[in-house]
This record gives C-alpha cells, sequence and structure tokens, in this order.
C-alpha cells in the first residue's frame, strides 16, 4: 500500500509541472474604432501559430466589428465585460488612440486587466493610452517616432526612450511604431518559450528579426536622436 502511495505521490509530482506547461496562456488583444491594422495583425500573426502555447482572442468594447484606420473591419470576439482572464494583454496602436485613451471605460479595464496580466505589452501610439491609464508612470517606455511629441504627451510622467524599437520593462513591454511589433512579440516569445521558438516563428513568417532593442534607425530620421 506504501509502495502503491508513493508511486502515485512520485507521478503527480513529476506530472503536475508538465500539464502546468501544456496549458496554454490566454492573450487579449484590445481593438477600439481605428485602431491600426499591422499593429495588432502582425503580432497576432505569431501569436496565434503558437496555438499549443497561447490562446488568442480579440476584445473591445462590445463584441462584433471594429473599423481600423485602414477601413477594414475586424471581429472582436469578446466584449471587455465577458472577457476571461487574460495572461498576456496587447494594446496596438492608430489614429484612433486619441479618442480611446479619453474613454474611460477603456482606461478602467486596462488598469484592471493589466493588474492581472504576467505581460502586457502595447505596439506603436497603444503605449499613448497605456500613460493615460497611468500604467506606465515612472517607467521606460517608447512609442511612435514619426508622432512623438503627440504620442509621448498623454504620460508626463513616463521615462520615454526616444531611440528603441522596444523596451522591456518586465511585465510591461512597449514597442515603437507599427511594424516594431513584430520585432517586439517575437522578443517576448523568446523570453516566454525560448530562442528556438522565436526564432521558428521568425522563420514561419519570413521576417528578418531585428533582435536588438535598440536597433532603431526612425529615431535619427525623425529627429530623435
Amino acid at each position: 500500500m506504501k509502495f502503491i502511495l508513493a508511486l502515485c505521490l512520485c507521478y503527480f509530482f513529476y506530472q503536475a509541472p508538465t500539464l502546468a506547461e501544456e496549458t496554454p496562456r490566454t492573450l487579449g488583444v484590445l481593438l477600439f474604432p481605428g485602431f491600426e491594422m499591422l499593429d495588432a495583425c502582425g503580432p497576432m500573426e505569431i501569436w496565434g501559430n503558437l496555438d499549443s502555447k497561447v490562446k488568442l482572442i480579440t476584445v473591445a468594447k462590445s463584441a462584433g466589428p471594429v473599423m481600423t484606420t485602414q477601413g477594414v473591419a475586424i471581429v472582436a470576439q469578446r466584449s471587455m465585460a465577458d472577457c476571461p482572464k487574460l495572461d498576456l494583454l496587447l494594446v496596438p496602436g492608430g489614429m484612433g488612440a486619441v479618442k480611446a485613451l479619453k474613454d474611460p471605460e477603456i482606461l478602467n479595464w486596462l488598469r484592471e486587466r493589466s493588474a492581472q496580466a504576467e505581460i502586457t505589452m502595447s505596439v506603436c501610439n497603444g503605449a499613448s493610452i497605456l500613460a493615460a491609464a497611468g500604467l506606465l508612470d515612472g517607467r521606460p517606455a517608447t512609442t511612435n517616432k514619426a508622432y512623438w511629441k503627440m504620442a509621448t504627451k498623454p504620460g508626463p510622467k513616463v521615462k520615454w526612450i526616444p531611440q528603441a524599437r522596444w523596451v522591456d520593462d518586465g511585465n510591461i513591454v512597449t514597442s515603437s511604431g507599427v511594424s516594431a511589433g513584430i520585432d517586439m512579440t517575437l522578443h517576448v516569445v523568446d523570453c516566454l518559450f525560448g530562442l528556438q521558438t522565436a526564432e521558428s516563428m521568425a522563420d514561419t513568417i519570413e521576417h528578418e528579426w531585428h533582435r536588438a532593442s535598440t536597433w532603431d534607425p526612425f529615431a535619427a530620421k525623425n529627429g530623435l536622436k
């Protein structure tokens, strides 16, 4: 009897970590009218290819089609009210961010969900929304270089870094404009699942991954260096 019990305990302790590792993280992508399509879809292309490791969902104030800056609607699968617990959170930018960062419902939801999430990420001036929510106060962050002055205005207490492809500050990671979100995502994938997985994702989408967070020719092009 003792022998059987010992075997059961050994099985539990050796299998428990394996079972936990197989449970996919849930990643929510916040959509709002006028979000930049590549800000969201670039990272989603990568996260969506990690289906055994990540469950990807789109979220908006109301479930249903949400219009992008480019005039194409993308469906939000969940409303903010019925969104499940999120392990990872992604906030894109876009022209609609100017309105979103003044929306108390969005800001309150972000404060609540970011506090519960393992990592909160932003692309482009999605960082403006995080800043407006107070989530970047006293923290290093970056954002779009072409619209730097406008994008950083909502965060006077943020330690904005002009030259950075992305900035990793632990549980919050912000990236520069649009396509920079892809490099940032691969960095986060590397942190969570290892370099081999990140490299595999980059190869899958035929993307030349800029691995250095300080690689940023667009800062100089926009007079920020």
